[in-house]
């Protein structure tokens, strides 16, 4: 828990460093659209021909956790989601989405596929900022921290009775991205790492570790189109990835 406190120390010092910095000078200190950070194209075509506030996606998460049941017993809980989710952006800086889907769920005392899961969330974007101008008349390079949080619940059926998989989630994540200035293969890729927090409770188990940490890789092949690979780290390694597109 340590380790994360300070890593979480270092984020949000970076993060304020950042914001302050870009609010002294004459660089583009933006905030930007959830879906590619691109501020001052955000705020042009909202209402034209861009992307555009709603959102539809999917994404798929493979989960491993330790559970602690009773304060005494532990086990392992496997789960792999998939869920459609749809999105809005509330502001240039508010996403709130919403996901249905289903779960496979594996514990010490069952394995059962095809649970109801739900999730209800949202992003903010606390900073999008250009560090460093196009040098080479093609990339310019973005900074930006983003608070992510959800809770996520999954009605398992254990045959005689049903039970509630409940998971509370938040992060703090910093993210690199480079921009190219002419057009490519893409118009945004980069990567993001941070804290995170998660909870997870049924029955009468708990979550063995809360703290961790998350990375992964993005890539937008256009400004309405977000790809991500996710990585999380508790007591287990679990990865997940996501496709999202803007109307």
């Amino acid at each position: 828990m340590k380790t994360y406190s300070i890593l979480l120390s270092v984020v949000s010092a970076c993060a304020i460093a950042t914001s302050a910095f870009g609010a002294g000078t004459d660089a583009s200190a933006y905030q930007g659209a959830l879906f590619n950070g691109d501020s001052a194209q955000f705020q042009e075509a909202l209402h034209k021909d861009g992307p555009q506030r709603v959102s539809v996606g999917v994404e798929l998460q493979q989960q491993k956790r330790s559970l602690t049941r009773d304060s005494w017993s532990t086990s392992d809980l496997k789960a792999n989601y998939f869920v459609g989710k749809l999105g809005y952006d509330v502001t240039k800086s508010l996403t709130l989405y919403g996901a249905a889907g289903e779960a496979d769920v594996t514990t010490a005392f069952a394995n059962r596929s095809s649970n109801f899961a739900w999730m209800g969330g949202g992003q903010l974007r606390v900073l999008d900022y250009m560090v460093l101008e196009p040098w080479n008349d093609f990339d310019n390079y973005w900074v930006g921290v983003d608070l992510n949080g959800f809770y996520r619940g999954t009605q398992v059926d254990f045959g005689n009775y049903t039970s509630t998989l409940s998971e509370i989630f938040t992060s703090l994540t910093m993210s690199f991205m480079s921009h190219p200035t002419k057009p490519g293969l893409w118009d945004r890729i980069g990567f993001y790492i941070g804290p995170a927090f998660s909870t997870i409770s049924m029955d009468s188990s708990k979550e063995d570790q809360a703290f961790g940490m998350v990375a992964g890789l993005q890539l937008n092949p256009t400004p309405n189109w977000g790809i991500k690979l996710e990585f999380q780290k508790f007591d287990e390694l679990g990865m997940g990835a996501s496709a999202t597109f803007h109307f």
